[in-house]
């Protein structure tokens, strides 16, 4: 029995040597895994709360297709509310500012068609729309001096840097008048670079069924103002009105009547998105369903970018989700996180087109559901702002962008990539990467070329239903975790 004990206190001994170094082997591999899941290390921005990211599926990032950028991309409308905020407040313009823009559409939208720019007026007379489903809308007049002139314009575009896109009235004026207006444009120092020819004229609006009761009319006009134009100012890049819709027999012949004719007068063809959402009126909207129509919807959009000549750049003046679809839910989806991650999924569809060359969000400043701003003061940015800002930064001053191709992200809604990314490059040499991920689930991008350890990022996520949002300034260590429902600009 002593020999025993011996023996067992010999073995144990051997037994304790063994179980301290595989401790110490424990610990050396649970340190490595602390510091892994470390990863991004994030600090909030003050009064902020950081949203709670955990890792998720590891996804890869590599280069995809690049194409050279030579225009301003990222712009706005400034429309009717645009038009009436007080320009000389400095909240206002620090919030212009603050957007980073490429363009401002002047003066914007359906304004355009009936606006003096002696004076800043617009005198539109009432009209009636036949909608698509068969009702007819009534729209009142709006008879207002809102002292927008191109001084104004001067004021705007010199403090932000933007350059101006000039819808002209080709509707209520005359092309001497208008010309008459790009020549005082440029006394001011504004540049006349782009031209648009009038706004939305395929709509079954009674005001445009008088002034272009086909759409042969309309296209005569732009072959006969546009040669006038460029004779005025060689340089500038004319574009026409072109259609999205094709729900009446008007706008099915609208594009190809507007080639055919004036096709080789033109630079340019614009085009306004407003997709809306596939479920009935009183059915909430899924809200996978909702973000997967970023890209769902898009698909004949860029079939019909795609049938125009491929000398024609295509202008997206305008953009946003369908005002139906906006006023929906409680609170409304305009004024959620959820409307903004849906901008910001459609804006990576149009960076990644080669065809678009100029981005406008509608609109700058308006109601909460649908505008960058809120029109009143103080000024409140809108979720779709914050997210405008963000990407808007990140593209300002690009001469290069590349498609990222992603692998391994979850679907969203069992159809489409819940993660999309384009890769910014200046002239500088500087490069940002945008990452949008529209899915419910978090994320993470593994470190590498693409995500260099030592490079910093600016995150916006939050639960769909928000107005406000949790931003995060975040150092990379050697991975990104990319919240669900979010936004990340990497700069490398």
């Amino acid at each position: 029995m002593k020999e025993n004990r011996v023996s067992r206190r010999r073995w144990s001994g051997k037994t304790t040597v063994a179980i301290l170094v595989l401790i110490a082997l424990l610990l050396i591999v649970v340190r490595n895994v602390e510091y892994a899941n470390h990863g991004a290390k994030s600090t909030s921005s003050p009064g902020i709360s950081p949203s709670n990211s955990s890792h998720g599926l590891l996804l890869r990032v590599s280069d995809g297709a690049s194409r050279s950028v030579t225009t301003p991309v990222e712009g706005t409308n400034l429309d009717y509310s645009g038009l009436a905020e007080p320009y000389g407040d400095t909240s206002v313009m620090n919030a212009v500012n603050s957007l980073a823009l490429g363009t401002i559409r002047y003066p914007g939208g359906t304004i355009a068609n009936y606006w003096s720019w002696q004076t800043g007026t617009v005198n539109q007379p009432s009209s009636t729309t036949k909608t698509r489903f068969g009702t007819t809308k009534t729209q009142p007049s709006r008879h207002q001096t809102y002292g927008f002139t191109l001084s104004t314009l001067k004021q705007l575009t010199s403090a932000t840097g933007a350059v101006p896109i000039f819808d002209l009235n080709v509707m209520t004026s005359t092309l001497q008048d208008q010309i008459q207006m790009l020549q005082s444009a440029v006394k001011l120092g504004l540049p006349v670079r782009y031209v648009e020819l009038g706004n939305e004229f395929y709509l079954s609006n009674s005001n445009y069924l008088n002034a272009f009761p086909t759409a042969t009319s309309y296209a005569d006009l732009v072959a006969s103002w546009a040669p006038a134009i460029r004779a005025e100012f060689p340089n500038v890049q004319i574009a026409a009105v072109a259609s999205i819709a094709v729900a009446t027999p008007r706008e099915q012949s609208w594009n190809s009547t507007l080639l055919r004719i004036a096709g080789n007068d033109i630079n340019a063809v614009t085009l306004h998105d407003y997709p809306g959402v596939s479920t009935s009126e009183n059915t909430p909207h899924s809200p996978e369903t909702l973000l997967a129509g970023a890209s769902i919807e898009w698909q004949p959009v860029r079939t019909i970018i795609n049938s125009f000549p491929p000398r024609l750049s295509v202008w997206l003046t305008e953009y946003n989700l369908g005002p139906g679809a906006r006023s929906k839910g409680s609170p409304a989806l305009g004024t959620t996180w959820e409307h903004a991650l849906y901008m910001a999924g459609l804006e990576m569809q149009m960076l990644a087109s080669t065809r678009v060359t100029i981005t406008d969000y509608w609109d700058l400043f308006g109601n909460t559901e649908d505008a960058q701003f809120a029109e009143t003061l103080p000024i409140t940015t809108t979720p779709t702002g914050s997210a405008s800002q963000l990407i808007n930064q990140a593209i300002k001053g690009a001469n290069g962008i590349t498609v990222l191709n992603i692998t391994n992200d979850p679907p969203l809604d069992g159809s489409v990539k819940s993660v999309s990314g384009i890769k910014v490059t200046t002239a500088s040499g500087l490069e940002k990467l945008i990452f949008a991920n529209l899915g419910s689930s978090s994320v993470t991008l593994a470190g590498g070329n693409l995500v260099p350890a030592g490079a910093s990022a600016e995150q916006l996520s939050g639960s769909l239903s928000i107005q406000a949002l949790n931003v995060q300034s975040i150092h990379i260590s050697n991975h990104l975790d990319l919240p669900p429902n979010s936004v990340t600009v990497v700069t490398v």
